[in-house]
């Protein structure tokens, strides 16, 4: 059972429920009250009980015993007060939003829990607002998890999300870590990112993920954590000024290809397994270039080492990771030509 699911029975059960088991406890002992007393038949009994919690005035239907009109007394004052309390609970869980904020959530995690393969975003500041729209542009599948209660009105509706705490393993469990691709700590504290980077690589081994530093010295600290990369917004912001400053007309070559919504290209990467028809293959005899119009720009190798200028005798092999450039359309039909058997 999640967290959201108790929660909802539990205040559903103290508000509401527990006061009405006793008010049905309350309404069996008047029916059996009356028909012990004044020796009322049964239908009789739920007459009195209905007529009498109801207030509507009906007289009873017989004369009634001095220990009955006792009994009635103290029945109608405990009863009515129990009917109010049931009411008013009702309408307090209903009115202040809490039933709504619980389905809600419980929606929500439904949701979730249809959703693999995914990214999980922990810390929906501005880092995190950009990761979100580059995932929505790339049709990228994500969960987001944030603290602040107004990320729920901004993002209710459009993409999946959790409000809580990034660094909470039962939130982390929530957002479906065990079937998660990736995670992304971004939260603008870097302790928090150490936090959820350890509690995520404790949950999930085989997850990537990628960090936040703000401070230069907690990125030794979240690769200890278990980080495969750190990112640090500062000194990529200082290199790419740098960049811009000494070779601006080489940045905004970059920049045209990669970000103008005038030009469609792409970049994405390929993992080669043993059953694609290209293992063992050069990237003569593949003709990439020729039949996708993609363009190969690096090959990792299975070892780890990068060679960035593959040439023709290039040899495609098991486990080998393709860096390709080139238009969505390109792009696709790499992906067949490298998935294919």
């Amino acid at each position: 059972m999640s967290k959201h699911s108790s929660i909802y029975q539990r205040k559903l059960w103290e508000s509401f429920i527990v006061p009405s088991l006793i008010l049905i406890l309350v309404c069996i002992v008047g029916i059996l009250g009356f028909i012990l007393i004044d020796k009322y038949s049964f239908l009789e009994a739920i007459y009195m009980v209905v007529v009498t919690l109801t207030t509507v005035g009906f007289r009873p239907v017989k004369e009634m015993s001095n220990a009955g009109m006792i009994f009635d007394m103290t029945f109608v004052l405990v009863g009515i007060v129990l009917v109010i309390v049931v009411i008013g609970r009702a309408l307090e869980f209903i009115v202040s939003g809490e039933f709504v904020n619980v389905r809600r959530k419980r929606r929500m995690e439904k949701i979730i829990e249809r959703i693999k393969d995914h990214y999980i975003i922990c810390g929906f500041g501005r880092v995190g607002h950009q990761i979100a729209k580059d995932f929505d542009n790339g049709g990228v599948p994500y969960v987001v998890i944030d603290s602040k209660p107004e990320t729920q009105h901004e993002l209710e509706g459009k993409v999946p999300y959790l409000i809580g705490d990034i660094t909470s393993d039962e939130v982390l469990e929530q957002a479906g870590i065990m079937r998660a691709k990736g995670l992304i700590a971004c939260a603008d504290s870097d302790t928090s990112n150490v936090y959820v980077t350890l509690s995520a690589r404790t949950m999930n081994l085989n997850l990537f993920i990628i960090s936040r530093a703000a401070d230069i010295a907690t990125e030794t600290k979240l690769k200890k954590a278990g980080a495969n990369r750190v990112i640090s917004p500062y000194f990529i912001a200082g290199n790419r000024m740098a960049s811009l400053a000494v070779r601006p007309i080489a940045v905004e070559f970059l920049d045209t290809v990669m970000k103008s919504e005038n030009v469609e290209l792409e970049l994405e990467e390929y993992l080669i397994n043993d059953g694609s028809r290209i293992v063992g293959k050069t990237l003569e005899e593949l003709e990439i270039k020729q039949k996708t119009g993609a363009m190969i720009l690096a090959v990792k190798q299975s070892s780890g080492k990068f060679n960035l200028q593959p040439g023709a005798k290039t040899t495609i092999n098991n486990g080998d990771v393709m860096v390709a450039l080139g238009t969505s359309e390109q792009l696709e039909k790499l992906r067949e030509m490298a998935e294919g058997s």
